[in-house]
Formats: structure tokens, sequence, C-alpha cells
């Protein structure tokens, strides 16, 4: 009886060389964006040929990929248990907004490389609203704010122009952190900010 042959499994050394490729990635991409994150370019900021990442990714748009969810898992690891342990649904948006902030900062550069795939035409690269994860993160946000308005601690808004409007001044705090914004100053302005916006007046 034939047998059917299985994937080789990756091994501790392939997974490090595939971080060590993605981190070379985001690096380029935050200093000269999607256009100038060749295959030539990411081998030279590595340090290897341009083989060895053919060997690990089938083509750009892999590469781009794995940059996409190595920084959606960072963020999940360092900001979600903080939102998710929070008591009130106003505590949760204040905890997601002042943990998003303060996770850019510390990774400034994943950021300006995740909003570089993001704002680019190119093939390679795939469009935030076409993600899984943007959608997951979206989709989050509005059962927590759907949540304060069941409890009558947030006001009645359109929920969907509240996640996006929040997901807005969060991207452009990416911008006002890399230009040397203070993250705790800016996160707790922005707390403010939409703790006014859909706090209910009896709450």
């Amino acid at each position: 009886m034939a047998t059917t042959p299985t994937a080789k499994p990756s091994t501790f050394i392939q997974e490090k060389r595939r971080q060590q490729l993605v981190d070379a990635t985001i690096t380029v991409l935050a200093e000269t964006g999607v256009a100038g994150a060749t295959f030539v370019a990411i081998a030279a900021r590595a340090g290897v040929s341009r083989g060895v990442i053919n060997y690990h990714f089938a083509d750009r748009a892999a590469l781009l990929d794995a940059v996409v969810v190595h920084v959606y898992s960072l963020g999940r690891d360092e900001v979600e248990s903080s939102v998710q342990s929070a008591s009130t649904p106003a505590a949760a948006i204040r905890a997601m907004i002042i943990g998003s902030i303060a996770f850019y900062a510390r990774h400034i550069h994943e950021m300006t490389a995740l909003s570089a795939i993001y704002r680019s035409d190119d093939v390679d690269a795939v469009g935030r609203d076409d993600r899984g994860e943007h959608s997951a993160e979206m989709a989050k946000l509005t059962v927590i704010l759907r949540r304060g308005q069941r409890t009558r601690e947030f006001r009645r808004f359109d929920v969907d122009v509240m996640a996006a409007s929040l997901r807005a001044v969060l991207d452009s705090a990416i911008g006002q952190l890399a230009a040397g914004a203070d993250p705790t100053r800016l996160g707790r302005e922005i707390g403010n900010l939409f703790d006014s916006a859909t706090r209910s007046e009896t709450s």
C-alpha cells in the first residue's frame, strides 16, 4: 500500500532563519517602503543570498504576508490580555487605546512597515480590508462598543462609524510616534477623546 508523503516539519533553525528574513524585511520596509523591499535589498540587509529567501518563501507576496502575520501576532500577545481583563466596556476601550499606543511606540519599525504594506498598491501587498486579522480586530472592537450600549455605559451611536473613527485615530498615531510624540500623553489624550465620544450622559 502506497503511503502519502508528509510535509517535513520546520526545524528550529528554519524558523530562526524565517524570522531573520521577516525582521530584515521589516527594516527595509520601514526605510524604503514596499517599492524598495526587493529580494536583493532584503537579502543584503539579512546578510544572506537571494536564494536563501527563495528557499523559505515562495515569492515576495508570501514574505510580505509573513510580516503582516508577525506584527498582528505581536499585537495580540502584548495588548489583548489587558483588554480582555478590563472590568467594563469603557475600561476595555481605554485599555485597547493605551495598550495599542504603547505597543506602537515599542514596535515603531514594525508598525511603519505594516503601514507601508497597507498603503501600497503593489500587486504583492494585500490591502488591510482584505486581511482576516483586521476584520477580526474590528469585530472585537464592535462587540465591546455594542456591549457598552447594552449596559447603557455608552450613548447611542453608529457602532461601525465609531469603530472606524477609533481605528483612523490610532492609525494617525503611528506617524506622530515616529515623529517623537510621547506615547503616554498620546494614549491618555486619545483615551479621553473616545471616553467623551462614547460615554452616556447618565454613566
